[in-house]
Formats: structure tokens, C-alpha cells, sequence
């Protein structure tokens, strides 16, 4: 399978051109003095749209998951009382049929709040109002996802970083027969797409089942600037779970530069954008998109897998 770049795939979509239908910034009310970046998507849970984002001050990376909700008669988005929230960042949902995940990233600060390590971790939900451990992925991954193929198998995308192979982070895949499956050993030994080159890395934000019974997969790739600084870019995808192969190539469906302006959290991050979900609409979808490490933008686009 070819590696993809970001200077190739950004050239490729500045000459096809920006192709938004609308782009805005959602409102959230009810925190104070903190920034509220990098959501998920909003779904149906606990009798109400649901949409989990991450947030923490500006000056920090310590951070929790808070669920907000809509009030009726309101655009706003404001933090649904009695769903306690989770200390981790970037969350993201797992449908496993009638029954959600919720996951992000758990980061230890255990030694005088630097960054010591990370890993992806997944909750349910409780009758007692509290969230449950599921799972917990492997120290020093990010990204793991996974969903239910029609068979009732498991499609998993796993992103290792480290080593010869997977540089600075790759996309891995693999199917398992059940849930039962999903263990430790399954993620780190999911094979490589090898779809980045080794000086940038990538990995999957949501992977959604399209009606074909191929998947819909909404990720990201990234680069460093000779500067240090941060780029990151949403790409979409399909590909084949039967085979492992792409049925339709990567494509960056959005650049920093043509959304609405915005603060950032550094001046190093200020050409972040983190797909947190895609909800499609037939011949378009809604991307919701962490920008900068700072707000909230959606963004109406064209269905990115057709």
C-alpha cells in the first residue's frame, strides 16, 4: 500500500478547491475560564443529543471529558447535569449496537505534571450514574478504535508509534471475530496500512459502517514544520474490512486557513485541526473539528466517502 504525505495530499486539495457549505462555531455555555476543543460527535444518550468535548485551561493539558447537551428552545451547549464528567482528553464513541463507549485518552502527570505517558482507555455506562472500565489499550497508544461489521465481527485500527515500522505513529488494522478478541495482544499486533511516511504519522478518529458494508473512516494526518510547529490535517478514507484493502484513497477535507479565525493555544498549534466525527447527511456531513487546541468549529462538506 502506498505512504501518502501531507505536502502531496494538501496539493491535491487546494487544487480541488475548498468545497465547504457552511462552516460555524458552536456555542457552549457553563464553563468559566477554561477552553472547550477536540469533540466527539453528538449522539442520542440517556434521552438526549449528546456531545462529549475536551476541556482545560489554556496554560494546561490536564483535562477531562465533559458531556454537554442542548436545552430545548436553544443553540447552546452546556454541560448536562448528573452525567459526571471523565479525566481524559479527546473522546470519542463506540457504538457496539444498542450500547455506546465512551473513550479518550488517559494521561499520566504523576511527576510534577509532565507528561510521563498515555494510553486509550473505554467506559460504559452505569445504572448507578457511573462509568464503568471496558477496556484499556496499550501504554503509548492513542487513536484505537474499532466497530460491529454486519457479520458481528470486529473491525479494529490500532496506532502504535515507535520503532522502524511504526515511526511516529501508523495505522494498524485488523478484524477479530468478536469482542472476546479485543485484547492487548490483538491492538499490538494489528498489521500496518503503512499509509504515512516516516517522518509524519497519523491515526483514526471515527470509523463508521457505510451501507455498502465498507467503512467510512475519518482520521488525521500530521507533520512537524522545520520550526517545530504542528500541522495537522482530517483525511478520510474507505476501505475494505474483508480484504484490509483502500477502496477509495486519502483526501484532506479541510485546512486550518479556510475555517473561521480563531484563538489558539500556542502559537505552535495554530495549524491543529482534530476531526472529532463525521455524521453524515446523504450527499454531505458535519465535521466537528478541535482547532488549535483552543475551540470548536463544524464544518458542512460534501460526504468525503463517496
Amino acid at each position: 500500500m502506498a505512504a501518502y504525505s501531507v505536502i502531496s495530499l494538501l496539493r491535491a486539495y487546494r487544487t480541488a478547491g475548498r468545497r465547504f457549505i457552511s462552516n460555524t462555531h458552536p456555542v457552549f455555555t457553563g464553563i468559566m475560564g477554561e477552553d472547550i476543543y477536540n469533540p466527539s460527535y453528538p449522539v442520542n444518550f440517556c434521552e438526549r443529543v449528546i456531545l462529549p468535548a475536551r476541556v482545560e485551561r489554556r496554560d494546561s493539558e490536564v483535562s477531562r471529558i465533559v458531556l454537554f447537551g442542548k436545552d430545548a428552545g436553544t443553540d447552546a451547549w452546556r454541560p448536562v447535569p448528573g452525567l459526571p464528567f471523565l479525566n481524559l482528553q479527546d473522546p470519542c464513541w463506540i457504538s457496539l449496537g444498542k450500547s455506546l463507549l465512551l473513550g479518550g485518552v488517559q494521561v499520566d502527570f504523576s511527576y510534577s505534571g509532565k507528561v510521563l505517558g498515555w494510553k486509550t482507555v473505554f467506559y460504559t455506562y452505569g445504572k448507578e450514574s457511573r462509568w464503568i472500565p471496558f477496556f484499556v489499550g496499550p501504554p503509548g497508544m492513542k487513536d484505537l478504535r474499532f466497530c460491529v461489521l454486519p457479520t458481528g465481527k470486529i473491525a479494529l485500527f490500532s496506532r502504535p508509534c515507535g520503532g522502524y515500522l511504526s515511526g511516529r505513529g501508523q495505522i494498524g488494522f485488523t478484524v477479530l471475530d468478536s469482542l472476546q478478541d479485543l485484547t492487548i495482544d490483538a491492538v499490538e499486533s494489528a498489521p500496518l496500512l503503512g499509509l504515512f511516511t516516516g517522518d509524519e504519522w497519523g491515526g483514526v478518529n471515527q470509523v463508521q459502517v457505510l451501507p455498502d458494508g465498507s467503512l467510512g473512516v475519518l482520521g488525521h494526518i500530521a507533520c512537524y514544520s522545520t520550526n517545530r510547529y504542528r500541522h495537522y490535517y482530517p483525511i478520510a478514507f474507505v476501505l475494505d474490512p474483508s480484504t484490509g484493502r483502500l477502496l477509495k484513497e486519502p483526501t484532506i477535507i479541510a485546512e486550518r486557513q479556510d475555517l473561521l479565525s480563531g484563538p489558539s493555544k500556542r502559537p505552535d498549534l495554530a495549524d491543529v485541526l482534530f476531526p472529532g466525527g463525521c455524521v453524515l447527511h446523504g450527499d454531505t456531513a458535519t465535521l466537528y473539528l478541535g482547532v488549535s487546541d483552543a475551540e470548536i468549529q463544524t464544518v458542512v462538506v460534501e460526504n468525503p466517502f463517496k
